[in-house]
């Protein structure tokens, strides 16, 4: 492993015997911390490999990239040496449109498909409608930084000059992209999202429609940040899913 493959990842802690690798990526904003804990959770069946992103956390100082395409060909660079045994991608909000394209570049790249393609929170990449979101950015990470608590107002004014920039190229990543018509995928799929999350049911069983493997929708209490208040039913629907093609 080169210094700029292991640049990508973060909180990795090798599994030689594990017969997966998982591959965690982020919400628009977060980072791989968002994942720490799940290594503990899924030894010894799966490494769990949380994704470091450019522009947050270990790599706040590098800008973040605001196209798809070239971060996808970045990821799949870096990636690529860690696919000597079988794996699988989890994404969450912006992670989930990360690794459904991912997958299909890996794809291109004559690469092994991964075991399992887990998303969560985001729409079915082809009924992806335009929204204008640049407006709000401020707004929701002022939100998301108002909210942590024993941190000083001033610290958090800091925090939000940091994150925003960050959220800017990430929102304009999602709303510059354009889903292009290619063969489904062949892995099975597992799409989750929160009760109260603001992805529509309709949209999210639309990932149905982009795999040939298997395909299961699955709700869980909360709202689109469910995954960092009540992880635990999805890392254990996680684990269910892999031990089965074991």
């Amino acid at each position: 492993m080169t210094a700029a493959e292991g640049a990508w990842l973060a909180f990795h802690v090798p599994v030689p015997a594990a017969p997966f690798r998982l591959f965690c990526l982020p919400h628009a904003g977060g980072g791989a911390s968002l994942f720490h804990s799940w290594g503990a959770e899924l030894s010894p069946l799966v490494e769990v490999c949380p994704v470091q992103l450019p522009g947050r956390e270990g790599r706040i100082r590098e800008p973040a990239v605001p196209s798809l395409r070239p971060l996808v060909a970045r990821l799949a660079d870096a990636l690529s040496g860690y696919l000597d045994r079988r794996y699988a991608i989890f994404g969450h909000s912006m992670g989930a449109l990360l690794g459904f394209e991912l997958t299909r570049e890996l794809g291109r790249r004559g690469l092994p498909a991964p075991a399992h393609l887990f998303v969560a929170s985001y729409c079915a990449p082809h009924l992806q409608r335009r929204e204008d979101r640049a407006g709000t950015v401020r707004r929701e990470a002022a939100k998301r930084i108002t909210g942590v608590q024993a941190v000083p107002a001033e610290i958090k004014g800091e925090l939000l000059d940091l994150l925003v920039p960050t959220l800017e190229a990430d929102t304009r990543l999602c709303e510059g992209y354009e889903y292009v018509e290619e063969g489904a995928l062949s892995c099975p799929l597992t799409a989750f999202r929160g009760n109260t999350d603001y992805v529509p049911a309709d949209d999210l069983a639309g990932w149905r429609e982009l795999t040939r493997g298997p395909f299961q929708t699955q709700t869980f209490l909360g709202d689109h940040f469910f995954l960092r208040e009540t992880p635990r039913g999805v890392v254990q629907a996680v684990r269910r899913a892999l031990a089965k093609s074991a």
